[in-house]
């Protein structure tokens, strides 16, 4: 698994897209999350490894680099003027015959921040036998995009999404989504905002004079879910970030009944 930071610049995609080494490192499955260095620091760190020569219920890290990336690294690397990207390479495998089925273990990226005042971000590693996830916190902090990869990981980072199979587990979750608590209001401006639905479709959703009842709204908003997952499924993953940012306890169990059932169905 890997950790790979660009600048937040206009061709950061494209850089990203086309550099051999970074797609080698990170493979087809990939997620991003954006943050800002710590104004007290130049770099950031990933801690919290298993002490040497010590696994945990029988997996065990080891550190592929050195566990480090400098806030100058990334802008000599995004400005071209250096070969080697900027990455953290972390190998986890079972070690022993009795290594347990699952095992779950948070590393801390230190030296970052992102949407909250905290200085340290979890990178959450989650492992089995029969395949890897890794995960980060998501953030809306705009600045520098690191990407992690597994061997396989979970729907919200699934590239690119079936529209067939992300359909059906849409349509059998509808429900759920609709009595999970999520608010009008919420729901329209974040579909709003991954242009899912326009100005107009907004209003319409949210005008509380219309005659229609909160449920008939929400329904409104739920069949262009629906349709718009059916036609593109990039849709899905907006959707699953959504239920991420309500982060109820309601909402993150609809959140991982979808990506079991995208998981079960594809």
């Amino acid at each position: 698994m890997s950790l790979a930071v660009l600048q937040d610049l206009p061709n950061s995609t494209e850089l990203f897209q086309r550099s051999s080494t970074i797609q080698s490192l990170l493979g087809q499955l990939q997620t991003t999350f954006r943050f800002t260095f710590s104004k007290d620091k130049d770099h950031l760190k990933v801690t919290n490894f298993p002490s040497k020569n010590t696994s945990i219920k029988g997996w065990r890290f080891t550190q592929c680099n050195p566990p480090v990336i400098s806030e100058s690294h990334v802008a000599e690397y995004s400005a071209g003027k250096s070969a080697e990207p900027p990455y953290i390479q972390v190998s986890v495998q079972p070690d022993e015959t009795d290594a347990t089925n699952k095992m779950s273990h948070a590393l801390s990226i230190d030296g970052i921040k992102i949407s909250s005042d905290a200085s340290t971000v979890q990178w959450n590693i989650e492992v089995s036998k029969n395949y890897l996830l890794s995960t980060t916190s998501p953030s809306i902090v705009p600045s520098v995009v690191p990407s992690t990869s597994a061997e396989r990981a979970r729907a919200e980072i699934i590239a690119p999404v079936i529209p067939e199979v992300a359909y059906r587990v849409m349509s059998e979750c509808i429900s759920a989504f609709k009595h999970c608590g999520i608010d009008l209001h919420f729901l329209a401006e974040k579909l709003l905002e991954k242009k899912i639905i326009n100005v107009r479709q907004k209003k319409k959703a949210t005008d509380e004079h219309s005659g229609r009842t909160t449920d008939q709204r929400m329904d409104q908003l739920l069949d262009i879910i629906k349709d718009s997952v059916q036609q593109e499924g990039k849709v899905f993953e907006y959707i699953l970030e959504i239920l991420k940012d309500e982060d109820t306890i309601l909402a993150n169990k609809l959140y991982d009944d979808m990506i079991n059932k995208y998981e079960q169905y594809k």
